[in-house]
């Protein structure tokens, strides 16, 4: 199994349908095993998002070792570790991804979580805590790069069996963009990053 994971908006799904495809494999979401398998407990109508049924989602997902996988949320696959061959986490610049979120017509709260979790690195730094277990995790920003470019990449650095990181959003962008980008975040709103694991995108 491939996981390609990231914050909404990112383009994990463009990146791992394309690394599917370059690799004759079939693709699927963590969101959509979710939905269509029925593993949730309720649905989360201020953030549009289904809560996954932890437990069972974890039995479910060995059934997808030969798929390539997108997810926002990596906990689950922790216990797998043995059946993943690698992690691919795609990176955004945040105001870029602050556009894209906007354009999906998100509510404020959700857009400042996942911009915010996307500066930070979260889905990030649980990833590279995967190394040390033998997981090759791969960082790729996808920004400015063509998702077919991405894929390319992708597949080269898991062939190779190698790891590459890492991407830091507080140090990339300069002092009036964090400024603006924080001031931006602060009109938003949002809950803390922790509340929002655990759920499956709706859409």
């Amino acid at each position: 199994m491939i996981v390609v994971a990231g914050v909404p908006g990112t383009g994990k799904s463009l990146v791992g349908s394309r690394v599917a495809r370059l690799l004759l494999r079939r693709f699927t979401t963590l969101s959509w095993i979710v939905l269509e398998k029925g593993l949730w407990t309720g649905y989360d109508a201020d953030r549009r998002s289904f809560i996954a049924d932890y437990d069972r989602l974890v039995r479910e997902i060995r059934y997808y070792q030969d798929y390539v996988v997108e997810t926002h949320w990596l906990e689950p696959f922790e216990t797998i570790l043995d059946a993943i061959e690698a992690v691919v986490v795609t990176r955004c610049n945040p105001l870029v991804l602050l556009e894209r979120l906007q354009r999906r017509g998100w509510p404020p709260a959700k857009i400042a979580e996942n911009v915010e979790a996307e500066l930070v690195g979260v889905v990030a730094a649980e990833a590279r805590r995967l190394v040390d277990k033998g997981v090759p995790v791969v960082e790729i920003d996808t920004t400015q790069m063509d998702p077919d470019d991405a894929a390319k990449l992708v597949v080269d650095m898991i062939g190779r069996g190698v790891s590459r990181c890492c991407i830091d959003w507080l140090s990339v962008l300069e002092g009036d963009e964090l400024g603006f980008l924080l001031e931006k975040l602060s009109s938003l709103g949002g809950a803390p990053l922790h509340e929002r694991r655990g759920s499956a995108e709706a859409g």
